[in-house]
């Protein structure tokens, strides 16, 4: 092999690191050829959400919003809706009342905004708790009287289940009442020496004469029947006998005898059956506090004065009873001749009352309505205390607030008025009592009998304010 061929070998066989090392660029450039270079680009701006990703995440909230607004909702009547309906299941019908109440209030907040009109509404809920409380407290015949079931259940509505019974007394409580009304008409006016009671036994007993259905609805027509003779003087004897066979009768209701069996307990002085009676209305509704009143009174007059003060501590419990309870003891208090302490007790009430301001609220309503009640029992007591003027004053302080929210009151306005004019007697206020006697001619009223005989001396304010049940309206 020659030079030349040996050469060519070697130059073929150069190591491999050789050839790397000659292949890879210069380690620096000069500045000329850095100007040459072009330059890096910037990188991109990141970029938000454009508008249309914002309006579609929008709706999607938007939509998420409405899904969750009726359960929201139904979330904020549901609340005291469970409170109403276990007030209801413990006999507490006043606080049930108040649940329902609220729930009446948001929806008529909800109206305004038109709410109801996408089914956000509890519907006939509220209404058909109140006439199932209205059924246990007074009875179809008082609910027929006055807030008529067809009202807000007409002919062909669906009935709830829970209602269905109250339905069925109303329909034929209805239907007895158009005929007796109708016979009323009809009959125009009382005959001579006919009382007003007379005269309505009269037309009832027309219309059951008309009635093809009066032996299926005779204990209908008895309960009327004896709620309207009652009154009647003279026939004290017939309506007892008359009471009796009703309660007697299998099919016969609380409702129908229970508030005629009280009135004749009272009348009669039984006041162990009348505590009895209260007791059973107490047990089906516990925060009845007019029971309440009747039970540590009845209680009282039966002779346990002690259970009686003891009743009304243990009533004053209920926070919607304390002045009630106050009320009660101060008459057992001035009954017994403590005058100081029934004032006392009542000046607990009035004290709590501006009886200058302007009543805005419903809710601001029973305290007032208290503090009237406060003002007459204070001025029974001033009255057997000797101290008529005191109970003028007081009286006419406070009468034009009694006459301005009376009717919006389950307030005695009657009694509240005789006990006034009992106090221009005492007084010796003859230019009062004659206004006031004026006033009561105007507006249709009549002085009763027991003030026209403390006028001509033949009774006292002892005698009417502390004998047998007392006051004006036994």
């Amino acid at each position: 092999m020659d030079e030349f061929e040996r050469d060519e070998i070697v130059e073929e066989e150069q190591p491999e690191e050789e050839i790397l090392e000659e292949e890879q660029p210069e380690e620096g450039l000069t500045e000329e050829e850095e100007q040459e270079q072009p330059p890096e680009k910037p990188d991109k701006p990141i970029k938000g959400p454009r508008f249309w990703a914002w309006s579609v995440a929008v709706l999607l909230m938007l939509f998420g919003l409405v899904l969750a607004l009726p359960a929201v909702w139904n979330l904020i009547l549901g609340i005291p809706a469970v409170a109403g309906l276990v007030s209801e299941a413990g006999g507490k019908y006043e606080s049930a009342q108040e649940a329902y109440g609220y729930i009446e209030s948001l929806e008529s907040g909800s109206q305004s905004l038109g709410l109801n009109m996408i089914g956000l509404s509890s519907g006939n809920f509220t209404m058909e708790r109140r006439y199932v409380i209205w059924d246990k407290l007074y009875g179809p015949l008082v609910i027929a009287q006055n807030q008529p079931l067809e009202q807000y259940f007409p002919a062909g509505t669906r009935i709830p289940r829970s209602m269905r019974a109250l339905a069925a007394h109303s329909g034929a409580l209805t239907d007895i009442l158009e005929g007796f009304y109708a016979q009323l008409e009809i009959m125009m006016e009382p005959a001579e020496g006919q009382s007003e009671n007379e005269w309505a036994l009269e037309a009832l007993e027309a219309a059951r004469a008309l009635d093809g259905k009066a032996g299926a609805r005779a204990l209908y027509y008895e309960t009327i029947a004896l709620q309207i003779a009652a009154a009647i003087p003279g026939r004290g004897e017939d309506s007892r006998a008359r009471l009796a066979v009703l309660r007697k009768d299998p099919a016969a209701e609380p409702w129908m005898y229970e508030d005629i069996a009280l009135y004749f307990a009272r009348e009669d002085g039984d006041y162990n059956t009348l505590a009895a009676l209260c007791d059973a209305r107490l047990k089906r509704n516990r925060e009845d506090v007019m029971s309440m009143q009747y039970m540590v009174k009845a209680t009282f007059l039966a002779g346990e004065a002690e259970k009686a003060f003891k009743a009304a501590d243990k009533f004053a419990k209920h926070s919607a009873a304390q002045d009630g309870m106050r009320l009660a003891k101060a008459e057992l208090y001035y009954r017994q001749g403590e005058y100081g302490k029934a004032i006392a007790l009542c000046d607990e009430i009035l004290d709590a009352v501006d009886f200058g301001a302007e009543i805005t609220k419903m809710a601001d309503l029973a305290p007032l309505e208290s503090a009237l009640a406060a003002a007459q029992t204070r001025a029974v007591a001033q009255l057997l205390q000797g101290k008529p003027e005191e109970a003028r004053d007081l009286l006419n302080e406070t009468m034009g607030t009694a006459g301005m929210y009376m009717q919006y009151m389950n307030f005695d306005y009657g009694s509240y008025i005789y006990t006034l004019l009992a106090a221009y007697i005492e007084s010796g206020d003859e230019e009062g009592f004659a206004a006031m006697e004026a006033q009561m001619a105007f507006s249709g009223g009549s002085v009763p009998q027991a003030i026209t005989d403390l006028s001509e001396g033949k009774t006292t304010v002892e005698k009417i304010f502390t004998e047998g049940w007392g006051g004006f309206d036994a």
